[in-house]
């Protein structure tokens, strides 16, 4: 398969995004659209056996970050399961499933998916006929390879038969929907970081099921959207913005979160990246970024600009008015102070190591920290765009969780289960290096803890 690994990350570009609510927000990898938890103060030093408050064994693995909503902890699992955990003692308190059986089809619908599987089994028929037709004729080819040129057109004409069909079952539009694509097994369809308002939990899986929870469990609706277009898996989380929901497989959409109808949707035109949407204010107003670089207004989806920068698999970061599209070609562009106004570019830099760049960046004090999958860590003067100073980090495996800031310390993390302490800065200074197993989703931190969903637990570290 190529790049085999490229598919899982979108953890990378997995955050939330949440509203303020009443009493305590909810904290999750992305509140403020930096990746910062400036209150934080977790432990420098942990194990397996060091610093470990509790470790809750997982119904199976994840890469989706965990959110923290009041005392409830809440996490994926494959294939399509929201988990919910009491943060006191890791007890799991709930688990919710959903699938295409749970979608409320009308009776038009049934009627029609009826039809679609019925005509799917006659086509299916015919194309497996015809590949066992051909599969027999290549092996009579190698029995006697005189017999060659006579067979090899047959065979071409079997096999296009066969791709014809294929071809025509994939035009079953509402079947397609209702049947799981395909799943690698690094990632799986549990790749995207739930998100919160406080009240409700919005989750979302890589076969196009959007769902949204009560606290206490209750599903409040179940929406089905088109597969997504997104190569290696579908890892884009869903974005809350304003009363929006914004998710994206193949459009952009925009669902309300009340019921689940959809609000409005864009044709980007272009394939769905892992990267997250993240949302802002301008002059009041609520707009989405889009790790293409899309600026529009969440309230009707209005594109009010396009080609600010380009992500790929992981998410923008914004700081005072200045959003950072972090890629190989890094770009940092200054939003508008007034909604019809025009973004303006400030500088462009290419970052070494080239490689997928799976991790979100952060922005402290004045610097962006970046990570490639290859490890190449890059801290670039996010007012010039110059690069301060690069360095391989020797941690083993792809860097696949994104970097954090807790407290005052850098956390950048691989998908070996290390993870480096660095002190922020203009030089290299690691203050620990530690180790968990293996891990592909992003911490999170609270007051002195920290929070690592990894492919087997959920951990709980704390002194």
């Amino acid at each position: 398969m190529k790049h085999p690994m490229r598919i899982t990350f979108a953890i990378l570009s997995i955050f939330v995004i949440v509203a303020p609510t009443i009493g305590q927000p909810p904290i999750g990898w992305r509140i403020d659209g930096t990746g910062r938890f400036p209150l934080a103060d977790p432990p420098k030093v942990w194990g397996l056996d060091k610093n470990v408050v509790w470790k809750t064994p997982l119904s199976n693995f994840s890469v989706a970050s965990p959110i923290i909503v009041g005392e409830k902890i809440f996490v994926c699992s494959e294939p399509n399961a929201l988990i919910c955990i009491n943060k006191a003692d890791g007890k799991i308190l709930w688990q919710k499933d959903c699938s295409y059986a749970d979608v409320p089809w009308t009776e038009a619908e049934k009627t029609r998916l009826a039809a679609e599987r019925a005509q799917d089994s006659i086509w299916a028929k015919e194309q497996q006929t015809r590949e066992q037709k051909a599969s027999a004729l290549n092996k009579e080819i190698l029995l006697d390879k005189a017999k060659a040129k006579e067979l090899r057109p047959l065979i071409d004409a079997l096999r296009t038969q066969a791709d014809e069909f294929k071809q025509k079952r994939k035009s079953l539009a509402h079947l397609m929907r209702a049947t799981n694509p395909a799943r690698d097994g690094t990632a799986g369809y549990s790749q995207c970081t739930p998100v919160s308002n406080g009240k409700q939990v919005f989750v979302m899986y890589g076969n196009c099921l959007v769902a949204c929870y009560d606290l206490d469990g209750t599903r409040r609706w179940l929406k089905q959207l088109e597969h997504s277009n997104a190569e290696y898996g579908h890892g884009s989380s869903p974005a809350l913005i304003g009363d929006k929901l914004i998710v994206h497989y193949a459009d952009l959409v925009a669902l309300n979160i009340h019921d689940g109808s959809e609000s409005w949707r864009v044709k980007t035109g272009v394939r769905a990246l892992h990267g997250t949407c993240i949302g802002t204010k301008i002059g009041g107003v609520d707009v989405v970024l889009s790790p293409h670089g899309l600026m529009l207004r969440a309230a009707d989806g209005k594109v009010l600009a396009d080609k600010l920068g380009q992500n790929g698999d992981n998410a923008p970061i914004l700081h005072d008015g200045v959003a950072y599209f972090v890629n190989g070609l890094t770009k940092a562009v200054r939003l508008p102070s007034v909604i019809d106004g025009m973004p303006e570019s400030l500088w462009k830099c290419s970052l070494k190591g080239g490689d997928y760049w799976f991790a979100s960046p952060i922005y402290h004090d004045g610097l962006l920290y970046a990570v490639n999958g290859n490890c190449g860590f890059s801290v670039v003067d996010a007012k010039t765009g110059k690069l301060v100073y690069w360095d391989k980090l020797d941690f083993g495996g792809r860097a696949y969780p994104s970097i954090c800031l807790a407290g005052k310390y850098v956390y950048v993390s691989s998908d070996n289960g290390t993870t480096i302490v660095l002190e922020p800065g203009r030089a290299y200074k690691e203050i620990a290096r530690n180790t968990l197993e293996t891990f592909r989703s992003t911490p999170v931190f609270e007051g002195r803890r920290m929070y690592v969903r990894t492919l087997k637990h959920l951990w709980c570290i704390g002194e």
